[in-house]
């Protein structure tokens, strides 16, 4: 066992090492799975792009704002020249930004900002066109009028001569020329798309010759003409400065709107980048804490095995400690039994040995002599040793039950004061013989009548009285008898006081252990036989009625055992029945039904009504018992309290509600060899006695004339040839033979009784080995039950303790199974037998 819990507790340790290990593993687990969530926890690098890349969106456009100047053709060509230079990278950053966005909003807003920004560069353009053609249209209409006249202004001075009669057709003189202009730039190319003014010029020239004075009246007319062709051209420069101005507008909210459109974009990246900073932190914070949930759970759930284990451990200690002591009480109670053995064996040895050879010495001297007139003396004295054997045997069969806690109490009613006079005054004679006075005060009522056990009452009384007796040499022994009240409960206080040896209060401490004997030897060398299991046993059977035991005495003064006993007082009045009856009425023509579903009861309760002429009607089934009362006059019913299927107290209650009158008062006697039922319990259900089986044919004709006596009657009487007591007497071992005793003179009787016995214990065999193959100790317990009656009568007190201990479904060891299948076959065995002699087959 040692070994077994010293393997269990490594195995503890090895599996609460291999779960905190288990639980570390997937503690650092999932910590690794928090670190790298946590890790994971940062702002993307596309975010941080989106962000620059605007930056540099608006530094380049900043850049370019910061050159901005439109005060002159010149510095605007400049500013567009590097607008148009950056357009390609802003572009370039818009693409990027377009690639690495999710957001489609955004994107639009990048399309929008793309179209914002070639708006702004045709506006730009514009807007250098328009400067330049403001600064320089004054000039290209003077050297208009100078090198050609317009052909609006040359069609009214036409018209004008015509008018005049000044135009002279036949002195007109043509003249052609080409004028080669100067290579134009860009801005200028651009400006001709407006003005149309060509790099080389074919001008074909028709001149008219006129007089002097023609001539001067053509000049004033001319300069009149050329002053409001000037006032036309500076009309058409404003117009162009109105254009310019609207130009300009249109950049500005074009800017306006291309700064508000990055702006809302940088800002909503900025917005998105500090709520992804702060969600960031967030999923940090809870990454962080889910951490050391994760570590404070592991470590939580690490100190609960710890504990949990700690706690086994301490268990298996204590069961390793409390088996250990066990063990050492084991084996002090194994060597206390060999010690016992040893001294039981010496005891058995020298105490049967002593009185057997002491047999054997007469019955050698028996067939020596001739003289028979000795032979008297030598059967007295062989009778004397053959008692002691018995007494010692009793006394083994009765240690041997107590010290297994197998004895079961038969109680049943019994008269006190009768019990105590019949065990006092049995050794009254023993006592006169050695000259010891002798002197019983019994101080019990007579009318008292108690349920209690008598043969434990009886060895208790008769243990203590016979010691008293073996070691008094002179002197007296005084009994001392009473009773009184306790606690609201009767107390049986039994003393008794000799003249003896006395005890040394040294030895007063173990006078109750096994094999204690005090003394062997009286003065007068008188040997006395001894096993030294009186005391223990009476010990026991103190114990047993839940009694007290203690001993006054002291060394060459004698002793005083005195022993307290509760007492179960029976509150009915018994005074009407005497324990001296001799003569009872006489019983024929009494008529009984007797209800059991045991057969061989019946068969036997059968004959021993026949044999007193009682008229008596048997029934197995108690669903035939109301049919026979109302067709039947009966003057006494006896019903078993287990019938199978229905119980005696059911049976009783459907009698009670009969209308019949003519068995409405009939005496009901419950029969029972239960002894975990009071009789008060029996007449509170409806019952008017109790018997307790197995019971004698004269216990059975007591009952039945106590109840005729008192209904009146015949007063004839008959004697009862065996006088008993209502008390049952210790079962005495028998065999089958017992089962026909009251009737063995009637051999065809005896045969029915044994038929019905060998059938019914076969049928009962198989039924309690199929039980047993069963484990079904209910079913055992039944079938006991119904076996135990007989099995009394027959006498074995080992196989009636087994049947007892499974009719209250305690279960027997193997050992106990064995010998009683063994025993049952044997009976049965020993019923055929005696079935064949009396059948002289």
């Amino acid at each position: 066992m040692k070994k077994r819990g010293a393997s269990k507790i490594k195995i503890g340790v090895i599996l609460g090492y291999l779960l905190v290990v288990l639980v570390m593993i997937i503690g650092m687990i999932a910590l690794y799975n928090n670190l790298v969530d946590f890790s994971n926890k940062k702002i993307r690098r596309e975010d941080m792009s989106e962000l620059m890349i605007v930056g540099n969106i608006l530094s380049l456009l900043y850049e370019v704002e910061s050159e901005q100047n439109m005060l002159t053709a010149e510095s605007a060509r400049q500013y567009y020249v590097t607008y148009d230079s950056v357009i390609p990278k802003v572009n370039e950053n818009l693409k990027r930004l377009s690639e690495i966005s999710e957001d489609v909003t955004r994107k639009l807003k990048l399309d929008s900002i793309s179209i914002l920004m070639k708006n702004k560069s045709s506006n730009l353009y514009d807007i250098a066109l328009l400067l330049d053609s403001v600064s320089q249209s004054p000039e290209i209409i003077r050297e208009s009028d100078i090198r050609y006249v317009p052909r609006e202004l040359n069609r009214e001075i036409s018209d004008y001569l015509q008018r005049k009669n000044l135009n002279n057709p036949n002195k007109n003189q043509s003249d052609t020329s080409i004028i080669t202009g100067e290579r134009k730039g860009f801005f200028d190319r651009v400006r001709d798309v407006f003005i149309a003014n060509p790099d080389s010029t074919i001008v074909i020239e028709n001149r008219s010759v006129v007089s002097e004075n023609e001539f001067r009246l053509i000049v004033d007319t001319i300069v009149n003409k050329v002053r409001y062709s000037e006032r036309l051209d500076l009309s058409k420069q404003r117009e162009l400065q109105t254009a310019l101005l609207h130009r300009q507008e249109e950049m500005s909210q074009t800017n306006r709107m291309l700064t508000a459109r990055i702006d809302d974009m940088l800002k909503n990246i900025e917005q998105e980048e500090i709520r992804k900073s702060f969600q960031l932190i967030i999923d940090r914070e809870h990454t962080l804490t889910r951490s050391q949930n994760t570590m404070l759970l592991v470590s939580l759930i690490s100190i609960i095995i710890a504990i949990f284990f700690a706690v086994l451990f301490l268990i298996d200690i204590n069961k390793s400690q409390r088996y250990r002591r066990q063990l050492e009480l084991s084996n002090k109670r194994i060597m206390d039994l060999l010690n016992n053995r040893e001294k039981l064996m010496l005891a058995i040895s020298h105490d049967i040995k002593a009185p057997t050879g002491s047999i054997l010495g007469f019955i050698e001297l028996m067939n020596e002599e001739n003289n028979c007139n000795n032979n008297e003396s030598y059967l007295h004295s062989m009778k004397i040793s053959a008692d002691h054997v018995m007494q010692l045997v009793s006394k083994l069969l009765d240690y041997h039950k107590l010290d297994k806690g197998s004895w079961l109490l038969q109680k049943t009613v019994c008269n006190i004061h009768t019990l105590i006079e019949e065990s006092a005054n049995s050794f009254s004679p023993l006592a006169k013989k050695k000259g010891l006075e002798y002197r019983v005060y019994n101080e019990v009522s007579k009318n008292m009548y108690c349920y209690e056990d008598p043969y434990v009452i009886k060895q208790i009384m008769n243990n203590l009285i016979s010691n008293a007796i073996k070691y008094t040499s002179e002197g007296g022994i005084v009994i001392n008898v009473a009773t009184k009240i306790r606690d609201a409960g009767n107390i049986l206080i039994f003393s008794v006081t000799d003249t003896g040896e006395g005890i040394d209060i040294e030895d007063q401490a173990t006078i109750f252990d096994e094999f204690m004997q005090v003394s062997n030897n009286s003065e007068s060398g008188e040997h006395k036989y001894s096993s030294g299991l009186g005391l223990l046993i009476t010990k026991g059977f103190v114990k047993e009625l839940n009694g007290d035991i203690h001993l006054i005495s002291a060394k060459g003064e004698g002793s005083e055992f005195v022993v307290e006993i509760p007492l179960t007082v029976v509150t009915d009045d018994y005074s009407e029945i005497s324990d001296d009856i001799t003569h009872v009425k006489d019983l024929e023509g009494v008529n009984m039904l007797y209800v059991d579903d045991d057969p061989v009861q019946l068969k036997m309760m059968s004959e021993i009504a026949l044999k007193r002429k009682i008229g008596c009607v048997t029934e197995s089934n108690p669903d035939n018992v109301l049919p026979l009362l109302q067709s039947n006059k009966f003057d006494i019913l006896f019903i078993d309290i287990q019938l199978g299927g229905k119980s005696g107290f059911d049976l009783v209650e459907s009698i009670s509600q009969l209308e019949d009158k003519k068995n409405k008062n009939v005496p009901i006697v419950a029969l029972s060899a239960r002894s975990d039922i009071y009789k008060s319990e029996f007449l509170s259900s409806g019952f008017t006695d109790f018997l307790f089986k197995p019971f004698t044919s004269d216990q059975l004709f007591e009952m039945i004339a106590k109840y005729m006596n008192c209904n009146g009657g015949s007063t004839q009487t008959y004697e009862i040839e065996n006088k008993t007591d209502i008390v049952n007497e210790n079962i005495k071992p028998k065999g089958v033979s017992a089962l026909f005793e009251y009737v063995k003179e009637d051999t065809v009787a005896s045969v029915e009784i044994l038929k019905s016995f060998i059938k019914e214990t076969k049928e009962s065999e198989m039924m309690l080995k199929e039980a047993f193959a069963k484990d079904d100790i209910a079913a055992a317990g039944k079938i006991s039950h119904k076996m135990l009656p007989l099995f009394r009568m027959i006498g074995n007190e080992r196989v009636v303790g087994i049947f007892e201990q499974l009719e209250i479904n305690i279960k027997p060891d193997e050992e106990d199974k064995e010998f009683l299948m063994k025993y049952i076959k044997k009976s049965i065995d020993e019923g055929s037998e005696l079935k064949r002699v009396l059948n002289n087959e």
